[in-house]
């Protein structure tokens, strides 16, 4: 530990009582690290018991609020400075700090001057009280990619640390004369030591340690390589693939099947909507701020790990997925079809009257009929001519196998489920609409529907329509993704009435949408309720919905609200719809009043 200087001179039996009892780490309030702690207290009582000290100490720093905060205060700098700015200070011989975390070996054959070396792994963690908190301190590896790692957990420690974009290998050595500041001295860090709070210490000797257990996985690194993740997707294994380049460019070109939190100040707030139960895959440009958010996210108990080398770009060549030859998305597809859906919404609002269905049915019309209830209910009877696609990952599987150039009706048991597939559907190209109030509450109140009831196994035929990519990719993420809520409340992306109840009593964070008309909504909603009519234009105020809350949507009876609930889901909102909407005398027992809850006006 740093000794008391002014001591020194003194006498070194009173230096050997302070070094016990006042010594302390080198700390300075005006430092440019970030201060990720709240409530540290500076520790000079020494007449504190032990017990007393360990009570402190459990209580002097939040984890979790030093991740969030590294995202939530982000510098201008994002943790990281310009290969050339880098050479220059150190050309200038800058008061700063060089960590070259690149193997033993590479270090000794050449590095930047005056680097110490603590070779990405455990190091990093064993030197962590070594490394400067009053200085500037900056990390190299290769690419960039593993020192966005160590960046992010060199602050966490309380470290003014940044990465030199591009690493060694496609940064620094492409600095015009850079070998003028590459030495091979073996450089050592010193006995001086800067406290670090013990959960930081515990969280990041686990988090290095860490890479032992995937060192033979292709997972090697917290990263996962371009071609494993082709595997991946190709083998339609279960993983969240995350993209958190600017909306722009995400919009422009993503890898497919990507979700999308932009790079930035808050985006902290949104990593509760990632999941807990699969690996998280996150991608970048180059793969630097990716291993940043990787950092976070493991340190917050996600399994995630990114891409190498990021989508790619020419300065990070051959790395990276489009440097490798593979494909890249354009969007417009999924926002545009979304948006389109709404503001050209048809006179029939995507809906069929059960009777007049039943009448089309009758008179032998040239349609489409798809029976989205199981295959067990289907089995004991269903219209005639009905196709049977599961609700669920059934329906986009099958998507290519619906016609684009015929009339297509869905039904399930009460419009609502029905409600998202019409919307998923028209989306792919289909001109689909569903039956109102499904088969219970629908079609079988429609006198003599018997007259069109079979039993008959109709099996889809070998003819495939074309489905752009992207939406395929989008439709299979959505129906797969019933699979992560079905042990939920928000099950078949719907909410009951009671649980809804529950939330608003126990008042839970979360946005209550009303899409009924704004006259009925005058007359009587839930509480807490915004409105927007539901109709053409509507989608022009999806922009004012929270991303970082669930939304619940209701409707009268469940139907339009999930139509309205798959068109959020695949912009990226955490949408569910009430179960029976406010409810109405035709589909009760469903609904909100018919479960005797109150409205207020």
């Amino acid at each position: 530990m740093k000794k008391l200087n002014k001591l020194v001179a003194l006498l070194l039996m009173v230096v050997m009582v302070l070094s016990v009892a006042g010594c302390g780490s080198k700390k300075d309030d005006t430092a440019g690290s970030m201060d990720l702690s709240k409530g540290t207290e500076s520790n000079t009582d020494t007449t504190k018991d032990d017990d007393t000290k360990k009570d402190d100490d459990a209580e002097a720093f939040n984890l979790e609020e030093g991740i969030n905060a590294y995202y939530a205060n982000m510098p201008d700098h994002i943790y990281k400075i310009n290969q050339k700015e880098f050479i220059d200070k150190v050309k200038a011989n800058d008061d700063m700090v060089v960590v070259d975390i690149r193997t033993e070996e590479d270090y000794k054959k050449g590095h930047v001057k005056g680097a110490y070396n603590a070779p990405w792994g455990p190091a990093i963690a064993e030197n962590i009280t070594k490394i400067s908190q009053d200085k500037e301190v900056f990390i190299y590896c290769y690419s960039g990619q593993t020192a966005g790692q160590a960046v992010m957990t060199l602050n966490l420690a309380g470290i003014n640390a940044r990465s030199v974009n591009l690493g060694f290998n496609f940064g620094i050595s492409k600095v015009e004369g850079y070998e003028d500041v590459i030495e091979e001295t073996v450089n050592e860090f010193g006995s001086e030591t800067y406290d670090v709070p013990k959960e930081v210490q515990t969280a990041l000797t686990d988090y290095y340690n860490g890479l032992a257990d995937v060192k033979d996985t292709k997972f090697k690194n917290y990263k996962v390589s371009e071609d494993n993740l082709k595997a991946m997707i190709d083998n339609k294994e279960d993983f969240y693939l995350l993209s958190i380049r600017g909306e722009k460019d995400f919009n422009e070109g993503h890898i497919a099947g990507a979700s999308n939190i932009p790079w930035g100040a808050g985006m902290e707030k949104q990593f509760a909507t990632l999941p807990k139960d699969k690996p998280v895959v996150v991608y970048c440009y180059t793969g630097q701020t990716a291993g940043q958010t990787v950092a976070g996210l493991r340190l917050l108990g996600i399994d995630a790990v990114s891409l190498n080398g990021g989508l790619g770009m020419d300065a990070n060549a051959p790395l990276g997925w489009s440097n490798k030859g593979y494909e890249v998305v354009a969007d417009g597809v999924v926002e545009a079809g979304v948006n389109s859906y709404f503001a050209n919404m048809p006179e029939h609002i995507y809906k069929i009257n059960q009777k007049e269905f039943i009448e089309k049915v009758k008179a032998d019309e040239d349609m489409v009929i798809v029976d989205i209830r199981t295959a067990e209910d289907y089995k004991k009877g269903h219209v005639k001519g009905a196709y049977n696609a599961p609700w669920g990952p059934a329906i986009a599987e099958n998507i290519t196998k619906i016609s684009q150039d015929k009339d297509v009706y869905i039904y399930c048991y009460s419009g609502q489920t029905a409600g998202q597939a019409v919307m998923t559907l028209n989306l792919a190209g289909i001109n689909a609409r569903s039956v109102n109030l499904g088969f219970n509450f629908g079609i079988s109140k429609v006198e003599g529907y018997e007259d069109v009831i079979e039993e008959t196994v109709n099996e889809f035929g070998s003819e495939t329509y074309d489905v752009p990519e992207e939406v395929k990719a989008a439709l299979t993420a959505y129906y797969n993704g019933l699979a992560d809520v079905k042990e939920t409340k928000f099950k078949n992306y719907k909410v009951s009435e009671k649980n809804l109840k529950t939330m608003i009593d126990d008042k839970e964070d979360f946005y209550l949408l009303s899409i009924r008309s704004a006259k009925d909504f005058e007359e009587g909603h839930i509480a807490g309720a915004s409105n927007i009519p539901w109709g053409a234009g509507m989608e022009k105020q999806f922009g004012t919905l929270p991303k970082d809350k669930p939304v619940v949507v209701y409707c009268y009876t469940g139907q339009t609200a999930g139509q309205t609930v798959a068109a959020l889901r695949l912009l990226g909102y955490d949408a569910v719809s009430l179960n029976g909407g406010m409810g109405m005398e035709i589909n009760a027992p469903l609904g909100w009043i018919n479960n005797e809850f109150e409205v207020v006006k």
